[in-house]
């Protein structure tokens, strides 16, 4: 299909958009562009473009941001350039170069389409990246929703050419002469997605030159039927408690959607947390998890984790937290154990004799004396139900060995008025 032919009936532009254009300079995005430069007047239309450099191919980084320049200025369109260090960045967060690429990529965009006012930010995804991503997706078994390809739109993301094929890119920028940059590793096989493009989807088009044009149609075919498990999805998206430790949801209430619905908006949170797309192996040890009585049970993910936080699941990307280092308080003030503020105040008893105070984490066998008896610390974290990941972390404040409090769930006979300091532990606030 011709790109301007495409783009007119995606059903994605309307009059009046003001559209931020993913300009690497690869043929798909400049033919892209030019094609929306070519509706400006049909649909009154605002263009700009947005240049990334991934710092990946510093040799041919300053030719290419000179490229969509020159292609910019012939538009009569700005553009706005950012650049990064993604093996920086992917060794800093533990990603892979691809993963790591894409997230800052996928930031620079939206700042300049904040900056800009954009409505929209457009992608050059054509019919054979929508190919390539189905059958990645059903190799990886990542279940249904992965079925469904490139979605259109997600969010102000449009996809407005994934019904144009590499070579009707190629012959819209021939006939105009258009220049582009050619990135020589999309000929490599030193990636999933490469090995695809340059080894198995032309085996594919020797059985049918219009295979890739039939897996995005059944694609396309999957997505109109799972509307509704999208809407599921979204609704219960909208109940998830986002905390600074990551995604708290009802694991009774992810059981309760059908398995479709659950599986997107767990895909959903999964790139929320910035983790990779879930295998269907991922998604089964998920769902175990929302099923099984065990209140402190955990799955690793590929770059991320969930914990059963009791009745509720946390999708996060923390590591585990270390229990903080032990205090020893010789006086009276505030001090700062990992996430808690410690404070020791004066009392109205004797106070000589109450320091040295430590504050430590739990040990196995720890007790303290209530007024109703002796209880075991663990019990007492299990009946407060304080997940199994975080007992760690909470202070336990003693002094000669005798527990005086538990973070904030009990304190020992220490709030008479004949008290010889008071205890109070805080989370601090975040």
């Amino acid at each position: 299909m011709n790109p301007v032919d495409a783009l007119r009936q995606s059903g994605l532009l309307r009059p009046g958009q003001r559209v931020l254009c993913a300009l690497s300079g690869g043929a798909d995005s400049v033919c892209m562009t030019h094609a929306l430069c070519a509706l400006r007047q049909a649909y009154s239309l605002t263009v700009a473009a947005a240049h990334f450099t991934h710092g990946l191919r510093p040799e041919q980084a300053e030719a290419e941001r000179a490229l969509c320049q020159s292609l910019c200025d012939g538009l009569g369109i700005p553009l706005f350039c950012g650049e990064g260090d993604t093996a920086a960045y992917a060794a800093k967060k533990s990603l892979g170069t691809e993963e790591a690429a894409r997230t800052l990529r996928y930031a620079f965009l939206d700042r300049a389409a904040d900056i800009w006012r954009a409505d929209s930010v457009a992608t050059a995804h054509n019919l054979e990246d929508n190919a390539e991503t189905v059958l990645l997706h059903l190799i990886r078994g990542s279940g249904r929703a992965g079925w469904e390809g490139i979605p259109p739109q997600r969010g102000r993301y449009i996809r407005p050419m994934l019904a144009v094929s590499r070579r009707e890119i190629e012959e819209y920028n021939a006939a105009r002469g258009l220049a582009f940059a050619v990135d020589e590793s999309n000929f490599g096989t030193d990636n999933a997605r490469a090995l695809l493009r340059n080894r198995v989807f032309p085996l594919l088009r020797e059985v049918n030159p219009r295979a890739a044009e039939h897996m995005a149609a059944a694609a396309a075919l999957l997505r109109r039927e799972g509307r509704s498990a999208q809407r599921e999805s979204e609704a219960f998206l909208a109940s998830v408690r986002r905390t600074e430790e990551g995604a708290l949801f009802s694991a009774e209430a992810l059981l309760a959607l059908s398995k479709e619905a659950a599986a997107r908006a767990l895909q959903a949170l999964q790139r929320e947390q910035g983790g990779q797309m879930l295998t269907r192996a991922q998604f089964e040890a998920l769902f175990a998890l929302c099923h099984k009585p065990d209140p402190s049970a955990q799955v690793c993910l590929t770059g991320s984790r969930a914990l059963r936080r009791y009745e509720d699941v946390l999708l996060t990307r923390r590591h585990p937290q270390a229990s903080p280092e032990p205090l020893l308080l010789t006086d009276f003030g505030t001090a700062v154990f990992g996430s808690w503020n410690i404070e020791i105040a004066p009392g109205t008893g004797k106070r000589e004799a109450m320091f040295p105070i430590t504050v430590r984490s739990r040990r196995a066998g720890d007790e303290i004396c209530l007024p109703a008896g002796r209880r075991s610390v663990k019990k007492l974290m299990i009946d407060r139900k304080i997940p199994k990941d975080l007992r760690d972390t909470v202070p336990i404040v003693c002094h000669n060995n005798k527990i005086l409090t538990v973070g904030d769930v009990c304190a020992a006979a220490l709030r008479g008025e004949n008290a010889p300091v008071r205890v109070i532990c805080r989370r601090k606030e975040i």
